[in-house]
């Protein structure tokens, strides 16, 4: 069975897209080329951005060229949508692709127009019948809320992770999503908890104090940590992954040792 990974938080700044595209990628580069494929949920579309530039993810709409507004609005098959990301060869990694389905900034319209869709959030699982089984893994980067773009991703999906910067109002916001998750699994019994990366980690009691808490509300699902670096934002704006952009650093290192538990968990 595909695995079907939404990358969650209802709160924004936590390096959640940062996430979700170096596990996509990274995932990419250690199992080779057509196995990941990532899906860009988030109406800011800084996946896309990273992916597939800036011009594609803000600029103006190109002829003839459908991101996920159409997908999710049933104008457009997600097969017709998915575009490959070529991924250049380093001295660490051999070049490789994915696929992305990507956004663009019309998607914070779908929001709205969704409101008087039936099955309104079913609309991306029903989407990725037709081509889930192409793939190995498939990473949700989601919005920073808990509105119909998030559903739709947590009802597609078999997996969530979730990243959390250190502080005390991520500690309360996880509790809630939680408690959204488990709501969820009502109806999609599939769905579990495969792990929370402490994001933005560094030597402050706070950092600490945040993983010591997360320990005991998470348990054995708590992932590696990731540092905070600056070489992680001199990647997303060179248009890059850690994997190209910094191959041999800390940083890209400690998303393979996420990356290998994520997929031991599988």
């Amino acid at each position: 069975m595909t695995r079907i990974i939404a990358v969650a938080n209802q709160k924004g700044g936590v390096g959640k897209t940062t996430c979700a595209i170096n596990l996509a990628f990274g995932w990419a580069r250690m199992r080779g080329a057509n196995k990941v494929l990532l899906i860009d949920a988030d109406p800011q579309a800084n996946a896309t951005s990273v992916a597939l530039g800036i011009p594609f993810a803000n600029g103006p709409r190109r002829a003839g060229v459908g991101v996920m507004y159409e997908v999710l609005l049933e104008r457009l098959k997600a097969a017709d949508v998915v575009q490959t990301v070529t991924l250049e060869g380093n001295e660490h990694y051999s070049a490789t692709s994915l696929d992305i389905l990507p956004a663009h900034l019309q998607l914070a319209e779908a929001e709205a127009q969704l409101m008087g869709e039936f099955h309104r959030e079913y609309k991306l699982k029903t989407a990725l019948a037709e081509i889930k089984d192409q793939y190995e893994v498939i990473f949700i980067d989601c919005p920073p809320s808990l509105g119909v773009l998030t559903m739709n991703a947590l009802l597609a999906a078999n997996e969530v992770i979730i990243p959390v910067e250190p502080g005390v109002f991520p500690i309360i916001g996880i509790q809630y999503l939680r408690s959204t998750i488990d709501k969820i699994q009502r109806v999609n019994q599939e769905l579990r908890i495969t792990g929370v990366i402490p994001t933005m980690m560094d030597r402050t009691v706070l950092a600490r104090e945040t993983r010591e808490q997360l320990e005991k509300s998470f348990g054995s699902a708590l992932l590696p940590d990731i540092p905070r670096r600056v070489v992680i934002g001199e990647a997303n704006a060179s248009g890059k992954d850690i994997f190209g952009h910094d191959p041999g650093g800390d940083i890209a290192q400690a998303f393979v040792r996420v990356i290998e538990e994520v997929m031991a968990r599988g």
